[in-house]
């Protein structure tokens, strides 16, 4: 049976960290782009023009991720919603006996609403936000980021490991 993805990205992870000087950061850089060609790595300078596209490279990924996870997560949810009213009509619940069209209704419609929800959140990706929104922060302050997007957590943890070894400040999404 094929396995159903919810993510149109190629990397679900982000790896960054933070360093004071250009030439520490350019080094790291370089490492990790040496030992590991097929992870994307991107040098952030401080109030980098192009910070947006190198936090989120993938916008076309994010907007499959969307559309996946919102056509997966609707119907699952209003699926969960109908099965509930059934079993609490099968149950024998009064409320739901006494009307079991307006219960299979209202529970189908409230479970369809938060699957739709939960694919919201998934495509936001608060995690990855609050990485970006750290490294802003920082970048605005004056500090040079190197950002790793791996495409496994071998690579992820891999690339936490090279950028604390380089002297970095490391934040990573989960």
């Amino acid at each position: 049976m094929p396995q159903v993805s919810l993510s149109g990205e190629q990397s679900l992870t982000l790896v960054a960290a933070t360093f004071a000087d250009q030439a520490t950061a350019a080094d790291a850089a370089t490492e990790l782009r040496t030992d590991m060609p097929q992870i994307e790595v991107d040098l952030v300078r401080p109030r980098d023009a192009d910070f947006a596209r190198k936090m989120e490279p993938e916008s076309t990924g994010i907007r499959r991720t969307a559309i996946r996870s919102h056509l997966v997560l609707g119907p699952a949810g209003l699926l969960v919603g109908a099965l509930a009213a059934a079993t609490l009509v099968t149950l024998g619940w009064p409320a739901a006996v006494s009307s079991p069209m307006l219960t299979t209704l209202f529970l189908a419609t409230l479970g369809l609403f938060a699957g739709l929800m939960l694919a919201g959140l998934f495509t936001l990706r608060p995690d990855r936000g609050q990485v970006t929104l750290s490294i802003r922060r920082r970048s605005r302050a004056g500090q040079w980021a190197v950002v790793a997007h791996p495409r496994s957590s071998a690579q992820s943890d891999w690339a936490v490991e090279r950028l604390r070894k380089a002297g970095g400040k490391v934040i990573r999404s989960l």
